[in-house]
């Protein structure tokens, strides 16, 4: 087949964040068995990795963004608009250039903006189902808040809904997410693709267990995992630290302000690397993975990576909702702060079960989100796709 796949960020080998990550093993996995162009947007300073892709595609297509949305700037929000405009255009260009097969969207953004060409049979690749975290704001909202709360998610419901209701087939990165698009969105077919577990470990290092080492891998300059990072600091790490004074808190990532790095500096027990360019030392050196996840949505590749490579993880009810393993057998949950550094200091005290979990975890990464179970799920769905081009009772 010949695909057109149009993307919001530009996947490439170094690629700092998961959703690149994300698409680039899409494009290589899709590139082995059929023709693929690509259309996406760069940031600054990714201009370099334009030849690299181009030499791994049939054809690229790409526009420049001055790079993600600066919180509280109304400039920031007006630019990103018009770079996801310009984007559209370069996808129509494209798809009117070229004779396509199908067309994979990548983002619900980008199903907002573009609008596939009606005779191209066209899917969507919800990467969170962006409703979900609004509505469980409002929910749990209280007084004045809570029609400001309901405001905002009924806008993102009707703004997802438009995206989604253009195509004829629709992927979510877990089955939480697969069950609240069918309750939010019912009439499009929607399939959960599972990514492999491992995309930054390949291979798996082995283990190399520095004793005490708790390890946070993810970009600080996403507000969640700012979000989280600042939770796990602030409420859970004095109760570790009072009960294990060896132990070590590592957060590997860039895009951390001056004034987060400062904040974090403070516990010299607290270490920050930076962006590096290898996570596999980083997996294979740790006690116990921690992913303080406090709003849910898609699947959390970082935590996938963490049971890839064997270490036990510790996570809240919101971080495994989307992977669904086994509590106390392969990962360990937890919402509150004392109970999530109990967890962590039980992990650092048992050897033994430090190993089990972390086996139990790996087993599980390798059931249930394998390569294979991926190419299957796609080419199931574009088969479906294809086969409901021109056929509207099977939309």
């Amino acid at each position: 087949m010949k695909i057109l796949v149009v993307s919001p960020f530009l996947p490439y080998p170094s690629v700092p964040h998961a959703g690149g990550k994300l698409v680039l093993h899409l494009l290589e996995t899709l590139s082995r068995a059929h023709s693929v162009h690509l259309v996406t947007r760069y940031f600054p300073g990714e201009s370099g990795h334009l030849d690299s892709m181009k030499g791994r595609l049939s054809g690229v297509d790409a526009v420049p963004s001055e790079g993600p949305v600066r919180a509280g700037s109304l400039l920031s929000l007006g630019r990103t608009i018009l770079s996801y405009i310009r984007l559209a255009r370069r996808a129509d260009e494209a798809a009117k250039r070229e004779a396509f097969d199908l067309c994979q969207v990548e983002y619900t953004e980008t199903g907002v903006f573009w609008t596939p060409p009606r005779s191209l049979p066209a899917v969507l690749t919800c990467h969170d189902i962006i409703a979900k975290p609004s509505f469980r704001r409002y929910a749990s909202s209280r007084g004045l808040s809570k029609p400001v709360r309901w405001a905002e998610w009924r806008l993102k419901l009707l703004v997802e809904r438009h995206a989604i209701s253009k195509f004829r087939r629709v992927f979510t990165l877990s089955e939480v997410d697969r069950e609240w698009a069918e309750r939010l969105y019912p009439g499009v077919p929607t399939r959960a693709l599972h990514y492999p577990g491992g995309l930054d470990l390949s291979p798996i290092p082995p283990r190399k267990e520095i004793p005490g080492r708790i390890l946070f891998v993810g970009a600080l300059n996403r507000p969640r995992n700012v979000e989280g990072v600042r939770f796990f600091v602030g409420t859970v790490w004095p109760f570790v630290r009072a009960r294990a004074p060896h132990a070590e808190f590592w957060v590997v990532g860039g895009g951390a302000s001056e004034e987060f790095r400062r904040e974090l500096s403070r516990d010299p027990r607290v270490r920050v690397t930076g962006r590096v360019e290898t996570l596999a030392e980083y997996y294979s050196s740790a006690s116990v993975f921690v992913a303080p996840v406090l709003a849910g949505g898609g699947i959390i590749v970082k935590i996938l990576d963490a049971m890839a490579a064997g270490v036990p993880v510790v996570t809240t009810s919101y971080g495994n909702e989307g992977i669904r393993a086994r509590d106390g057998a392969e990962i360990v949950v937890a919402d509150l702060a004392e109970t999530f550094a109990d967890a962590i200091l039980r992990l650092l005290d048992d050897p033994e079960r430090r190993a089990a979990i972390g086996e139990a975890g790996k087993s599980f990464v390798e059931r249930n989100f394998s390569q294979q179970s991926f190419e299957e799920t796609l080419r199931s769905v574009y088969a479906e796709a294809a086969l409901s081009h021109g056929n509207p009772e099977r939309r």
